[in-house]
Order: C-alpha cells, then structure tokens, then sequence
C-alpha cells in the first residue's frame, strides 16, 4: 500500500479521467506525516500552480480495496469539500487511485497512479507538518523537500516548496506562487530551525512561528 504509517514523499506518474487515455502534465508531489498530508501540483508546460492544498487524511474502514478522506483545511482553489478514493496496488509496487472528482462542472469518474518516492531521505532527519493556530498556515519536511502554504481570511493564497541540497548544504527554491509570492511564508532554512529546535513531541505540541502566524 502506497499510504504508510511512516512519513511520506509521494509522486504522481499519471491521472486519467475515464474514459480517456492517462497522462500527465504536472510535477505533483504530496507529503504525507501522520493523520496530515500537503498536496502540490506545478503544471510542468509553464511552471504555473495547478492545484495545492493541505489538511487531515484517514484510512476509512471497508471491505474491498483500501479508503482514504482527506479533508481540505486550505485549498488554492478554495475547495472545502472532503475528498475519498479507494487505493489498489499495481504489478510494479505502485498504487492506483480510484474516485469521483468533480471536473469541468460534472462529476468524473478518475484514476492517479502514485509512487513511493521517499526512499531513504527521510531515514535520518526528522519529519513533521505543522499548522498555524489560526488554520491559515501549514508547513511540512519529509526528507530534503520542505513545504509551506497559506490562505489567509480574504482566500488569497501561497505557497513554496524547497529542496534540501546535500552538496552545497542549503535549502534551495523550487517554486513559489501566490499572492505576494511566497513572501508571507516562512523559508525552509528558519522554519526548519524553528521546528526542529522546539522539541515537539506530541501532535497537540505548539511551537512559535514568528510572522509566519
């Protein structure tokens, strides 16, 4: 199964709204760290924000293939609505996402096809999300890819992801969009030494997060 107990780096390889043909056209990539992903899809053509959103997901106990919900607490688009899909595991290891998603107006049978890309970069650092007290703010490091989101009370929203480079030893941007462009956001390298330095212990644990709400 693709979504594990252990904190996650997710890939997508392809989407597929039946009754087409799959593909994909987007550098998506989601973390997954407890009962709390963070999902962030780039459109590769023009490096433009697709789609980005954060919140709680939990497995939903059935019989037949493996049900998750993931709640929206902050979306890009605004969405409120709770997802859910069911999960197969293919031939190669990776797993088929099967669900109903609203496209264009009409309801849309759809499959996502996943990967399992945290390999060992996770292994000997620390991972964690953690979200504002006030629900705008969300931030998250599994392995060397860091993220941060925010939609604040008038819906405008930002968003950054970061990449860990081992060979210079800095974080690196990868992408920002949003109102301000990421500006309202705290940066890898200060909300890592923040959180890693707060002792968290407990997801009810908090830990200030200077301007960053």
């Amino acid at each position: 199964m693709v979504i594990k107990a252990t904190p996650q780096i997710l890939k997508r390889i392809s989407v597929r709204w039946l009754p087409d043909e799959a593909y994909e056209n987007t550098d998506t990539i989601a973390l997954n760290v407890g009962g709390f992903y963070m999902d962030l899809r780039i459109v590769t053509a023009d490096q433009s924000l697709e789609w980005s959103r954060a919140g709680e997901r939990k497995a939903v106990t059935s019989e037949g293939p493996t049900t998750f919900q993931w709640t929206r607490l902050i979306d890009s688009l605004g969405g409120t609505q709770t997802d859910e899909a069911a999960f197969t595991t293919l031939p190669n290891g990776d797993d088929l996402e099967s669900g109903i998603f609203t496209k264009d107006g009409t309801p849309t049978a759809y499959e996502e096809v996943w990967r399992d890309v945290t390999g060992d970069m996770a292994e000997n650092t620390s991972s964690w999300i953690v979200r504002s007290k006030n629900g705008y703010a969300f931030y998250g490091k599994v392995g060397g890819i860091c993220m941060g989101m925010r939609r604040d009370e008038q819906g405008r929203f930002e968003v950054r992801r970061e990449d860990y480079d081992p060979s210079e030893k800095c974080w690196k941007l990868v992408f920002e969009s949003g109102t301000g462009a990421g500006q309202g956001l705290q940066r890898a390298e200060d909300i890592v030494l923040l959180v890693e330095g707060s002792e968290l212990g407990k997801p009810a644990d908090y830990v200030i997060l200077g301007h960053a709400r």
